[in-house]
């Protein structure tokens, strides 16, 4: 059925309402093809997941690949892994059919038959549980194994792979053992730390070196996303200007996900017969502003230091904060010394909180533009940020130059 809007804001996007990435899709499984393990590089929120599920469910693929797509994020160990490995090679398809799932079964230990009830209470069917206390139930070696048995070959991606890092286990030796011996199996080792991807597959010293091409996403280009727009909007005898897309890509630096929503809301605002303008996108900001005002308030409640507090309110008023420990700067914004502020910076990168990234030579700026635009608001200077969005993108791409 046809959507109530074609703005999707979920990881898995029909492929109607997926945008562009014809290019990218093209070349990964060109890769996949050529024999090659991935490891996919993003920012977050610019749709690297997406990209994936796009990707697994090409015509190409689901003719070459069993697949898998197992999301680590949030995992704290090899147990916490070897669980979220399981729940996707159990409720993968090619497990699934009739000799699949007697197979799977057989690497199943402590299993036991549990009846389903339906909603008035009657039985409606059984299906394969698992006791608790045998956790994880199929070994990581033994789903390796299966894998490397199958007729036709496979496709397992790990979404957010740098979380292993994390792990108290020396994680990448133990999965590198195990993959380097596959020959059924391709690999997309996907996340958004891209320097920690980077260390992870490019220094000689870690057990992952060389052993996957590297393939870095950027942010759909304005021409491509303007083109997107327009196209679903036509779908429902709707219009939007072209300024009113650049106006959204410039504020929110071409992020897939943010600019997502912000079209989504343009698109619930316009009537049919009717046009989006930049006015429109302003409007739809100001709802998305409104809607988070508490989230944003809360993390604003989190820096009990003052010294944090002003350092955060320098970057997000600045948008790109260069020389923030300069003596210019400090007196600008009522900073501490040099040292204060490199530990605030410190603080505000790190976990858990995490607001502020670096981008380019010693530059800053806030992970999640809607917070700035929400600080900005609250400073009255949002029409500002607004009438500088070319100028502030454009700073942006040159410091990524950089």
């Amino acid at each position: 059925m046809k959507p109530i809007n074609p703005f999707f804001t979920e990881t898995i996007i029909p492929d109607e309402y997926f945008c562009d990435r014809k290019i990218e899709t093209k070349n990964l499984f060109d890769f996949l093809q050529n024999g090659s393990n991935i490891v996919l590089k993003s920012p977050r929120r610019i749709g690297k997941s997406s990209l994936i599920h796009h990707l697994l469910s090409t015509q190409d693929v689901v003719a070459s690949y069993n697949t898998l797509f197992v999301d680590i994020f949030g995992t704290k160990n090899m147990a916490e892994f070897t669980k979220e490995f399981q729940n996707a090679f159990l409720s993968a398809s090619f497990t699934k059919s009739k000799k699949g799932r007697a197979d799977a079964v057989n690497l199943v230990r402590s299993a036991y038959l549990k009846m389903s009830l339906s909603p008035s209470g009657y039985p409606d069917g059984f299906m394969i549980g698992f006791n608790p206390a045998f956790d994880p139930v199929i070994p990581l070696q033994e789903m390796f194994q299966y894998l490397e048995r199958t007729k036709k070959h496979n496709l397992v991606v790990f979404d957010e792979f740098q979380t292993i890092n994390d792990y108290p286990e020396k994680a990448a030796a133990i999965l590198r053992t195990h993959i380097q011996k596959m020959s059924n199996t391709r690999f997309i080792f996907a996340g958004s730390s891209q320097h920690m991807l980077d260390k992870m597959f490019q220094y000689p010293d870690e057990p992952f070196y060389k052993s996957a091409v590297s393939f870095d996403l950027d942010v759909i280009s304005l021409d491509s996303y303007t083109s997107f727009c327009k196209e679903m909007f036509a779908k429902y005898a709707k219009i939007i200007e072209d300024s009113a897309v650049k106006l959204a890509y410039e504020l929110l630096s071409g992020n897939t996900y943010d600019m997502q929503e912000i079209m989504k809301q343009c698109f619930y605002k316009t009537k049919v017969k009717g046009t989006a303008t930049a006015g429109t996108v302003i409007g739809a900001i100001d709802d998305v502003l409104v809607r988070r005002d508490s989230e944003f308030r809360k993390i604003l409640s989190t820096l009990n230091n003052q010294k944090e507090r002003n350092v955060l309110f320098c970057i997000s008023t600045e948008g790109i904060a260069r020389g923030l420990t300069s003596s210019q700067m400090i007196k600008k914004y009522n900073l501490d010394n040099a040292s204060s502020v490199q530990n605030s910076l410190k603080s505000l990168c790190g976990e858990p909180l995490n607001l502020v990234c670096r981008t380019g030579k010693a530059s800053y700026m806030l992970r999640d533009r809607f917070f700035e635009l929400w600080i900005a608001k609250g400073n009255h200077q949002l029409e500002g940020k607004i009438a500088q969005a070319s100028e502030r993108y454009n700073k942006e791409i040159e410091n990524k130059a950089l």
